[in-house]
């Protein structure tokens, strides 16, 4: 059974990756710079060809970054979503890091549905619905790793946890869909979601798992 270690800033995850992304390519930058200007005198043609590479290499990496930008910002909308459920009735803590891996779990929600892992995800691809299923830019929305950061929680925890990602992208019909059995919705009706269904927890319940995840700590 794997520990978590709870943080309560939204996004934080993927904002510390971002600013780490953009460290590296500042440290890759003066390390050229410095090759560049000690062969310059006399070997213009490694100039021109680190240069070329340089450029390549940045595009690629300013893209990877801009993503990590993107989830965390996304996070961040879903987070304040969230932050409108009433206090009495609904749990929610977000960015908890499983140590040991590299997965963080974006948002969990304890309330009257049940217990949810609710999985971020941001896209400017557009989104399309067929038969249910959800596709993003033409090809399945890959859920794998939203089902096993809810498995790790419901071990956490001892109690079932429900996957759902909360969508933030061009084109998700507002009832949503499914993707690899996974409920998948719009972002912004990710309160309504959660609320519709039966009474899963009761109040006993619900106040002894929100005391096992504030038992962790920040």
């Amino acid at each position: 059974m794997l520990p978590v270690v709870v943080r309560t800033a939204p996004g934080a995850s993927a904002r510390e990756a971002w600013k780490a992304a953009r460290r590296r390519r500042r440290a890759a930058l003066l390390a050229l710079a410095a090759v560049a200007a000690a062969t310059a005198a006399f070997h213009w043609w490694v100039v021109a060809a680190a240069a070329g590479a340089a450029l390549w290499w940045f595009a690629s990496r300013r893209h990877g970054a801009d993503r990590w930008l993107r989830g965390a910002e996304g996070e961040e909308s879903t987070a304040e979503l969230l932050r409108r459920l009433p206090g009495r009735r609904w749990h929610v803590r977000h960015d908890l890091r499983v140590p040991g891996s590299r997965a963080n779990l974006d948002h969990v929600v304890i309330g009257r549905t049940g217990v949810w892992l609710v999985d971020t995800k941001t896209t400017r691809l557009p989104v399309t619905t067929r038969w249910g299923r959800v596709r993003v830019g033409g090809r399945p929305l890959q859920t794998g790793s939203t089902v096993w950061e809810a498995t790790v929680l419901s071990d956490r925890l001892g109690w079932p946890v429900r996957p759902l990602i909360a969508l933030h992208g061009p084109g998700l019909r507002r009832r949503g869909g499914r993707a690899g059995g996974v409920p998948v919705v719009p972002a912004t009706t990710i309160r309504r979601r959660l609320r519709r269904g039966r009474r899963r927890l009761s109040s006993a319940d619900a106040a002894i798992l929100r005391s096992r995840l504030d038992r962790f700590g920040d």
